[in-house]
C-alpha cells in the first residue's frame, strides 16, 4: 500500500481460566476504527461520570493516546477481592506505553468531563517480561517545531511531530509500518496531494512512506507516529 487511506475516529489481575478462554465482548464504548496485520486501533469513550460494566482487554503490548484534557477513572479489576486502581487526569497529546497484561475490569469515570482515547495495540508481539511501561507527557511548549522519538525500543517506535510554520513540515519515513495520529487540525500532503485531517483522526502509513504536515488556521499542526519494527 503506497497510498494514505484516511480513516476519521468516532467520537467515541489475574483472571480465572473461564475468563481468559471466554473473554467478555467490549461495550458499545469501544469502537474499532482501524485493523491490519501489525495495528488494531480502538476509539474508546467514557461520558462523564459514566460506570462501564465488566470486560475483559488481551494480554496485547498497547499504546494509548489521549485525546482530551480529561478527569481521574476508577479502573474496577474483577479479582478476589476486587482492586480499584484511579487514573489521573490525561491530557490531550500524552501518551502510555504498556507492555499488555490479560485485564478484567469495569470502568467508573469519576469526572464531569468525557475521557477520550485510543488503544494502539500491537496483536502477535511478545515483549520480554523486562520490557517497563512508559508514559509520554503532552508538550507544554507547542511554539515552535518538534521532531523527536519520545518512546524507543526494539519493537515499538513513538515519534511526536508539531509543526508550527505555514510552511510545511517534512515526517521522516521508516522502514515500519506506523499509524499517524492527529492531535489538532492538520494538512497533510502526499504526493503532491493536500488533504485536510482533524483531531483524532487515525491514518496507516506505509513502510518508508514520505510526507509533510502543515498547520491549519492558527493552530500547529501536531501528530504522533507510531511505528512497530
Amino acid at each position: 500500500m503506497h497510498k494514505i487511506l484516511p480513516l476519521i475516529v468516532l467520537l467515541s489481575s489475574s483472571l480465572p481460566l473461564a475468563a481468559q478462554q471466554n473473554p467478555s465482548p467490549l461495550p458499545s464504548n469501544y469502537h474499532t476504527v482501524l485493523t491490519n496485520d501489525a495495528f488494531k486501533v480502538i476509539s474508546v469513550q467514557y461520558g462523564p461520570h459514566e460506570k462501564v460494566p465488566v470486560h475483559d482487554h488481551p494480554a496485547t503490548p498497547t499504546v494509548f493516546v489521549y485525546l482530551n484534557n480529561s478527569g481521574p477513572v476508577n479502573i474496577i479489576h474483577d479479582g478476589t477481592p476486587p482492586s480499584t486502581v484511579t487514573r489521573p487526569p490525561t491530557q490531550l497529546g500524552a501518551f502510555r506505553f504498556n507492555r499488555g497484561i490479560i485485564e478484567r475490569h469495569s470502568i467508573e469515570n469519576l469526572s464531569d468531563l468525557p475521557s477520550l482515547f485510543l488503544r494502539v495495540e500491537l496483536p502477535n508481539l511478545t515483549l520480554p517480561d523486562t520490557t517497563p511501561d512508559f508514559r509520554g507527557p503532552a508538550p507544554t511548549d507547542l511554539t515552535h517545531n518538534i521532531s523527536a522519538a519520545e518512546f524507543s525500543s526494539p519493537h515499538v517506535t513513538v515519534l511526536r511531530v508539531v509543526c508550527v510554520n505555514p510552511a510545511p513540515c517534512n515526517v521522516p519515513p521508516t522502514a515500519a509500518p506506523s499509524v499517524l495520529i492527529a492531535f489538532s487540525s492538520t494538512a497533510l500532503t502526499h504526493d503532491g496531494q493536500t488533504t485536510k485531517i482533524a483531531i483524532g483522526t487515525v491514518l496507516p502509513i506505509a513502510p518508508s512512506q514520505s510526507f509533510q504536515i502543515s498547520p491549519v488556521a492558527s493552530e500547529p499542526a501536531h501528530i504522533l507516529l507510531i511505528s512497530r519494527h
